[in-house]
């Protein structure tokens, strides 16, 4: 394979072309950071950018929260997979640390973005394509899932991924991705029939289940330890018209609320093609909790016994029917305020009434005493209920590394969110974001209530998740790392996200 002439520099090539780039600077301020943004910008020009200029300050807020702005000396945006494999040999021949970033949807400072390194912004790679037999869509990393799902929508085609519509496609995928069609198909990234990565090497595969079968594996859920895709593959499936919305209940109606959420984790599996988001919503502003659930059916028929006790709740607001997914995935941006800063945190339990208890009476408190009077606070907590029919597919499909144990199913794997507007506010939202799950994941470790597994894409800083994968998954991910990226590029010059050799 021929790369770009960057592949071949030296470092004593870069550093004699400096002075050709009209850069004067002391032998001092040279490190290895400037030489690479350097470097990359003697060959890729109108690709790279610097501090001070209006695409570099788009791509650094490309993100969805402020918490993950930060200051990359420079950023790159490649326009293809030899772009990619040319600037990671010239990252790793000068030995300097850089970040990548797909959707930007990860609220975690330093997961997706860097302070002094170079910012690899997968904006441009954006392919989309739809196989010629209409089986499969090819989809690069710059994409977000409304995007893809408004592309598939003239076809009658979805895929499996992201539930709101600004959420990038590579970073929920390589994090496993829950979608509302996970009951019938499992994880989203079950469904990923090939990948293209660009190696610690410089060497570009496309890993399968038959070729480069192992990182195959490792990819549905791994995280970014083992290389940067540059295109995912992913299979499609015929659902033109879908019943979706959400509905709004007070919180007077909370004991029906919760009774439809327990029956609906115990007795999910009864029919797969229902889905919901069930949520507990805490408005500081307002200083009211109000409880809302995202209904999801795929057909064209939106009354179904499954989500039954939902829409019998009396509701302030209910938006649930005929539509596609494209138009609910889109109308989900309205839902989440720009500029709002932003922490996750996991937690997992049995689907059950005693553990849903247990999270939301322990929530409610927790807030109500200690954080809701912080300007423009918006705290809730998300119920996702996963069926033995969810873990049974991704079995079917060949196993993930995730190793949930179906013989506990079904299972609610939570998301706590918080959402605020002063950076002033920022560390004591952190602590008690952290505390408040330390509680809640005490009270249900007494109670014989804590589940295992921990969902990457949900999760906060520090909190453990391939400790959490099931048999030995985490071995064999460590094995498969040092196989495909011995000299730990992307675990020590790409430090950001959770890293296989750290747990």
């Amino acid at each position: 394979m021929k790369l770009p002439i960057l592949a071949s520099l030296s470092l004593a090539t870069v550093s004699a072309a400096l002075p050709s780039l009209d850069v004067e600077r002391s032998a001092a301020t040279i490190n290895s950071t400037v030489l690479a943004c350097d470097a990359l910008k003697l060959v890729f020009k109108s690709q790279v950018f610097f501090p001070g200029s209006t695409n570099y300050t788009a791509e650094n807020e490309h993100f969805w929260t402020p918490t993950d702005y930060l200051s990359p000396a420079c950023v790159f945006t490649p326009k293809s997979a030899l772009d990619v494999s040319a600037a990671i040999l010239t990252l790793v021949g000068l030995k300097a640390p850089f970040a990548v970033r797909g959707g930007g949807h990860m609220p975690i400072p330093g997961y997706a973005n860097t302070i002094g390194g170079v910012l690899i912004a997968l904006t441009d790679l954006n392919t989309i394509q739809l196989s010629a037999d209409k089986s499969y869509v090819s989809v690069g990393p710059g994409r977000r899932w409304e995007e893809v799902y408004a592309y598939l929508e003239p076809y009658g085609l979805v895929v499996l991924g992201g539930r709101v519509g600004i959420v990038g496609v590579p970073g929920l995928l390589l994090g496993g991705g829950i979608s509302f069609y996970s009951n019938q198909h499992g994880f989203a990234s079950d469904n990923v029939i090939a990948y293209e990565v660009v190696l610690a090497t410089g060497i570009i595969v496309v890993a399968t289940a038959t070729q480069y079968s192992d990182l195959f594996w490792a990819l549905k859920g791994g995280g970014n330890s083992f290389g940067i895709v540059t295109r995912f593959d992913l299979l499609s499936y015929s659902s033109p018209t879908v019943c979706a919305g959400i509905t709004e209940i007070p919180s007077t109606e909370k004991d029906l609320f919760l009774s439809a959420v327990a029956n609906f984790g115990q007795y999910g599996s009864a029919d797969s093609k229902a889905a919901v988001i069930p949520s507990i919503f805490m408005l500081g502003s307002l200083n009211e909790t109000i409880y809302t659930s995202a209904l999801f059916y795929d057909g064209t028929n939106c009354n179904q016994p499954a989500l039954a006790n939902f829409t019998a709740i009396p509701a302030l607001e209910n938006t649930y029917g005929p539509t596609t997914l494209a138009t609910y995935v889109e109308g989900t941006d309205a839902l989440i305020a720009d500029g709002t800063r932003q922490v996750f945190r996991v937690i997992s339990s049995f689907a059950n009434a005693e553990a849903l208890s247990i999270v939301h009476d322990t929530f409610v408190e927790e807030v109500t005493a200690n954080i809701l009077n912080v300007a423009g606070i918006q705290a809730s907590v998300a119920f996702q209920p996963v069926t033995k029919n969810f873990i049974q597919q991704g079995i079917n499909k060949g196993g993930n590394p995730q190793g949930v144990d179906i013989t506990k199913a079904p299972y609610f794997w939570m998301v706590e969110n918080f959402s605020w507007t002063d950076p002033a506010d920022d560390a004591k939202i952190a602590a008690f974001a952290a505390s408040v799950t330390d509680t809640i994941q005490a009270k249900l470790v007494a109670a014989g209530q804590a589940a295992q597994y921990h969902y990457m894409n949900d999760a906060g800083l520090g909190q453990e998740i391939f400790q959490n994968y099931g048999g030995t998954n985490l071995a064999k991910l460590k094995a498969i790392r040092a196989k495909y990226d011995p000299l730990k590029v992307y675990t020590n010059l790409m430090p950001g996200g959770w890293k296989v050799d750290a747990a």
